[in-house]
Order: structure tokens, then sequence, then C-alpha cells
């Protein structure tokens, strides 16, 4: 059995400067029988990496696209403005759009909460145009990414919720709304009862693991990480189920599968 890692970030500029660089880290995780990763999408110029990475490993990477909060923060209208029409020409080549969401943490979204709801709006029309599943990432914004969703409608396709770290009266109305729960590297913390409660709960149908490699490391995780930390995802998960770690990563590819019709 091969194994997915629903979200990681494989064209972070930190794999370049560590030892191993990318293909041994490839190489590790392919020896592991993890053989497919979810990319996140950022920015433009991340997309165009995600092209690239593809075409040298083409069985192995699945395009994301996106407009990330941080990118929206961090830019102003005009040019968040030129980057989506980018993104509408380059999303049908994609699996999923995103990351793309709403990140209300103060040192995030200093004056862009208004921008950032917008183009959040703007991604989930082109999502539904294109008939692409979403890869949300909200932080402290879960209420009014509820109501954007109550007011535009989900698109048919769902996606997932990247790094979910709440609680399962949190996850319920993605759920409901045709969403998978992605979780990492936050199940294994012990302190974490609030996630670890909200994984006991779900139904198994809807969750899926990720690694948000290489950010997001497991609890003792040393140095930058990377995606075969996965196996400590599925290890966490597979206590609270009382399940093995194996079938943890079974369960979640496959959903991954039926999420993206593969």
């Amino acid at each position: 059995m091969k194994f997915i890692d629903s979200h990681s970030h494989w064209t972070d500029k930190r794999w370049a400067l560590q030892g191993e660089g990318l293909a041994e880290t490839l190489k590790k995780c392919l020896e592991k029988n993890i053989d497919f990763f979810l990319l996140g999408g950022v920015d433009p110029d991340d997309w165009h990496k995600q092209i690239s990475l593809k075409k040298t490993y083409p069985d192995n990477f699945g395009l994301c696209f996106g407009l990330h909060p941080y990118f929206v923060s961090d830019h102003g209208y005009e040019e968040c403005e030129f980057s989506l029409d980018e993104l509408a020409e380059l999303l049908p080549q994609a699996m999923a759009l995103g990351e793309a969401g709403l990140d209300f943490r103060p040192h995030i979204m200093k004056d862009s909460q208004t921008r950032q709801i917008e183009f959040f709006e703007n991604q989930i029309e082109l999502a539904k145009a294109f008939q692409k599943p979403m890869v949300l990432h909200i932080v402290q914004a879960h209420e009014k990414a509820r109501q954007i969703f109550h007011l535009w409608d989900a698109p048919e396709r769902g996606g997932l919720v990247h790094a979910f770290n709440g609680s399962y009266e949190t996850a319920k109305p993605y759920i409901d709304q045709g969403f998978l729960i992605s979780v990492g590297g936050a199940i294994t913390y012990e302190k974490n009862k609030k996630l670890q409660d909200c994984v006991k709960k779900i139904p198994m149908e809807y969750l899926l693991l990720e690694t948000d490699s290489p950010d997001q490391a497991p609890e003792g995780w040393q140095g930058l990480n990377n995606p075969t930390s996965l196996y400590l995802v599925a290890e966490a998960v597979g206590l609270i189920r009382n399940i093995s770690a194996f079938d943890v990563l079974e369960i979640s590819s496959g959903n991954f599968k039926r999420l993206f019709r593969l």
C-alpha cells in the first residue's frame, strides 16, 4: 500500500538550505511507501515552482494553486487582483485551489481583513467555476468562514481544511459542507486535548493526514519537518481511534483518492 501526504510544501526554499535536500528527502519518503504529496499553493512564484517540480517528478506531486492569506495580507489590492487573474489562467492544470482562506491573527491580519474576505470569496467562485476542491487555511476566523460559506455556498467538490487544530464543534460545519478535516503534527502533542477529542469523534471517512512539511513538526521532532513524520501523525490518530497506524494511513489515503477522484 502506498500512502499520501495530503498537504506539504516541497517548493519551500528551506529544502535547498538543508543538508540532504529535496531529492534525498523524497527518497526517504518513497522508502517508507509515502509516494504522493498534494502541494500547498501560496503565491504566483510558488505555483510556477510547483509546475517545475512536477515536471521532474510527475508521479509524486499534485499541483495546488491559491492565494494564501499571508500573500493577500502582505500585498495591495491591485497586485492581489493581478495574481487572481493569473490563478484563473493556471488553475485548470491543478488538482485543487488552495491554500485559500482567512487568517485573523493580529500579526498576520494587520489591516487586511476586508481584503482577505474579498479574495477568499473570489477564490470560492473560481473553485466553483473550474470544479476544483479547495484547500482551506482558516486560523482564528472559523466563524467568519462559516458566514461566508452560508452566503456563498461551498464548492460542489468540497475540499479539505488543512492543519485543522480545533474542536469537533468547529469541524462539524465544514463536514456538513462536504469538507474533509486534515490533521498534522498538532495531534501528537499530549496537551492538545481539544483536537484529540475532535479526532475521536470525527467520522473516519472525513479524516485526512498531512505533515505541512517543512512546518508543524510532531512533538519531539528534531530539525526541519519532513513527510516521513506522517507515520507519527498516523500513530497518534491510531491510539485515539484504537486502530493501527497503517490502518489510519490506508483510510486517509483512500479518503484522499475519493475526494480527488483518483
